[in-house]
């Protein structure tokens, strides 16, 4: 198990890359040295997304524009006739080698063909980065960290101080292996009960002596399905486009890679994904703009729900699609919203509700709404100041203590306010697993 060991640096305010407007993008930000996989879950999960090490929450009821973390069951997608034509395209192209004179350049986020529908969904092409802030993380010479990844977090709590040290790599994301598979599910064998009134008619055509026929099903008409639309290319197409993917991916682990989109030699996109224990989440998605009429945002979209869905065969609980932040309130990050079966985060509870229209007309009257109807309900994970005491905090490279422990032995200074505030953020359960810097 590898231990999070994370720099707060408090509120941010930055220029908005989607309103363009000065000093009114706010957020909470922090430096990730090491950021274990199932915490980088619970943080999306909290609202918060990363740009490389660098971490970032934004303060939806303060920001000029709200981001709602949004996601996709990828085993209740439904294609959309938008995403069939999208890949119905792709196919025609790989087949016989043309583009379709009709098919005219667009800019990524923008409706087609005026139905508002056939757009590019890049997961994170058009979204904002976040303008990194002037603080520098402090230095960290950790050489051992082994010591401190094997130990339990139960272990951390009742032992109070431990020693530290480790990798200075400080790669982002721990390659935690993949434990848990799906049991197999016996077929039923119980046959279907006839109804009632085909019980009395066949006994009546009985008694008559009327021969009985069983009625012949009517053959269902198959639709196609992602994976059908994805299937493997034929040596007679034109162009060939290969996906290049880290085979057998459960058994590599969780983790950031790259996947690659490769037309006949040349490449033509790349997409960042972060594998996490409940989810594939979209990092970033790019792509040569001259292959832009064959919409490679969406297309790169479709992949990775067919890559989560190929994962969930194996590990059930790994069935979302992180898209990122979905803005309402500029209308030309809107499409992320047309994936069917996605979901928007409570800002203040942190459940997930199906993004409707009526949550839609809600955003609409007002950019920024608790999404959970019920005024009662709270955050089941939120940290009080009753738990502050096992925060752990890393005073220099080679000790960590809990803060209960600290104050008692009067170390150094630490400001109590501002590990209330990040603790807040990250939730009970990260506070206390996570290791906090507090070094001068």
């Amino acid at each position: 198990m590898s231990v999070s060991i994370v720099q707060y640096f408090g509120e941010q305010t930055n220029k908005c890359g989607y309103c363009s407007g000065t000093n009114c993008s706010k957020s909470h930000g922090m430096h990730a040295y090491r950021l274990a996989c199932e915490d980088y879950q619970d943080l999306i999960d909290r609202g918060w997304r990363r740009c490389g090490n660098y971490c970032y929450k934004p303060q939806n009821d303060k920001t000029c524009c709200p981001c709602y973390t949004i996601k996709c069951d990828a085993l209740e997608f439904k294609l959309s006739k938008s995403n069939k034509r999208i890949l119905r395209r792709m196919n025609k192209f790989l087949r016989d080698g043309k583009r379709d004179p009709n098919e005219q350049q667009h800019t990524p986020g923008q409706p087609k063909n005026g139905d508002g529908d056939d757009v590019d969904v890049s997961s994170s092409a058009s979204e904002s980065q976040p303008q990194l802030p002037d603080k520098k993380p402090s230095v960290l010479n950790v050489e051992h960290v082994e010591n401190l990844v094997q130990a339990h977090v139960e272990q951390i709590k009742t032992s109070n101080t431990i020693q530290v040290s480790g990798d200075p790599s400080a790669s982002l994301l721990a390659n935690n292996k993949i434990k848990g598979f799906p049991i197999a599910f016996a077929p039923n064998l119980n046959p279907p009960r006839k109804k009632a009134k085909q019980m009395r008619i066949e006994r009546r055509q009985a008694k008559l002596g009327v021969p009985h026929e069983q009625p012949q099903p009517q053959p269902k008409i198959q639709e196609k399905t992602l994976k059908d639309f994805l299937s493997a290319p034929k040596e007679t197409d034109k162009h060939q486009l290969k996906h290049k993917k880290i085979e057998d991916l459960p058994n590599v682990g969780y983790g950031s890679f790259h996947q690659q989109y490769w037309l006949d030699t040349k490449l033509i996109a790349v997409g960042v994904i972060d594998i996490l224990p409940g989810s594939v989440s979209s990092v970033y998605f790019f792509y040569d703009p001259d292959y832009s009429f064959l919409s490679l945002g969406t297309y790169g979209s479709l992949r990775e729900i067919d890559l989560v869905q190929t994962l969930a065969e194996r590990v059930p609980a790994l069935k979302y699609y992180y898209m990122g932040f979905y803005i309402h309130s500029c209308p030309k990050m809107r499409y992320k919203g047309k994936l069917s079966a996605s979901y928007l985060l409570c800002p203040e509870t942190y459940d997930w509700f199906p993004l409707t229209d009526e949550i839609r007309n809600k955003l609409d009257a007002k950019k920024y709404h608790r999404l959970n109807p019920d005024a009662t309900a709270k955050d089941v994970n939120e940290f009080l100041n009753q738990h502050l005491n096992d925060v752990m905090l890393l005073i220099n490279p080679q000790t960590c203590i809990s803060y209960g422990r600290f104050i008692q032995r009067n170390d150094g200074d630490v400001d109590r306010d501002v590990i209330i505030e990040y603790s807040k953020l990250v939730g009970r359960v990260c506070a206390q697993r996570m290791l906090y810097v507090n070094m001068s």
